[in-house]
C-alpha cells in the first residue's frame, strides 16, 4: 500500500524488544519500525506518552499489545490502518471472551515470577510452551521482573468488547495456545483465522503483509 512508510508495533509479553522487531522488519522490509513495550500498560498516561513519541501509519498490536491497542483505541489518529495479531479480549478463559487461560494457571506464573531466583528459567518454560523460539542471547533484552508482573496484571484484569475491534484487522492462528479461535470470532465476526498456525508473531506478520500487498514499493 502506497500509504504506508512507518509502523508502530506493540509487543507480545515477555518478548525481547530487538527480536520482536526483526519480525516486524522481515515482514515489512524496507519501512521504519518502532516498538512499544507497555512497562505500566493500565496508565493512560504512559499510553498518550509513547502514542504521541511514535505515530505511525499503520499500528500493529501483538497478543498482550492488541489489548493495549485496544485500551488505547481513542489515542490513535483516525487515518492509521489499526491491525490485532493474536487478539486479545480477555486473557481468562472464565470471561467467555475467547481466552483460554485459567486463573490458577496464571497464578502459578505470577507466583512463578515472585519467588524464582532466575527468571529466565520460567520464561524458557513459558516461550517452549507456545513457541516462541529466539536465541538465548536475547534474553539480556527481556523486561525485567516488575515490568513482567505489572503486564500479568494487566492481562488479569482488564477486558475488552468485540465491538471495541470493528475499526481493526484481525488475524489469528488457529491453533493458538492461548485464545480458542472459533468463540473469539463469536465477538470479532470479522476475525481472520489463519489455519496450520499458532501464537508465534512472524506467520501472522507474513499474512498481514500480503494482505496489504507490502513490497519495497510501497515506500515513498
Amino acid at each position: 500500500m502506497d500509504n504506508i512508510s512507518t509502523i508502530t508495533a506493540i509487543s507480545g509479553w515477555a518478548l525481547p524488544r530487538k527480536w520482536f522487531a526483526n519480525e516486524v522488519a522481515t515482514a515489512f522490509p524496507g519501512a521504519k519500525i518502532q516498538v512499544i513495550y507497555p512497562e505500566t500498560p493500565e496508565k493512560t498516561e504512559e499510553a498518550e506518552i509513547m502514542l504521541r513519541q511514535y505515530p505511525a501509519d499503520l499500528y500493529i498490536g501483538y497478543s498482550l499489545g492488541s489489548l493495549w491497542l485496544l485500551k488505547y483505541s481513542h489515542l490513535l489518529p483516525d487515518t492509521c490502518i489499526k491491525v490485532l495479531l493474536a487478539p486479545i479480549l480477555s486473557f481468562l478463559e472464565k470471561d467467555g471472551l475467547g481466552g483460554t487461560t485459567s486463573e490458577s494457571q496464571l497464578k502459578k506464573l505470577f507466583r512463578r515470577l515472585m519467588q524464582g531466583t532466575d527468571q529466565n528459567v520460567t520464561l524458557k518454560k513459558f516461550f517452549m510452551y507456545c513457541d516462541l523460539q529466539f536465541p538465548e542471547s536475547l534474553f539480556d533484552d527481556i523486561p525485567d521482573r516488575e515490568i513482567l508482573l505489572r503486564g500479568l496484571e494487566f492481562l488479569k484484569s482488564y477486558q475488552v468488547k468485540g465491538e471495541d475491534a470493528k475499526r481493526f484487522l484481525s488475524i489469528l492462528g488457529e491453533n493458538d495456545i492461548f485464545i480458542n479461535a472459533e468463540l473469539l470470532r463469536v465477538h470479532i465476526p470479522h476475525l481472520d483465522i489463519i489455519k496450520g498456525i499458532g501464537h508465534a508473531p512472524k506467520n501472522l506478520l507474513k499474512h498481514l503483509s500480503n494482505r496489504l500487498n507490502w513490497s519495497y514499493r510501497s515506500l515513498p
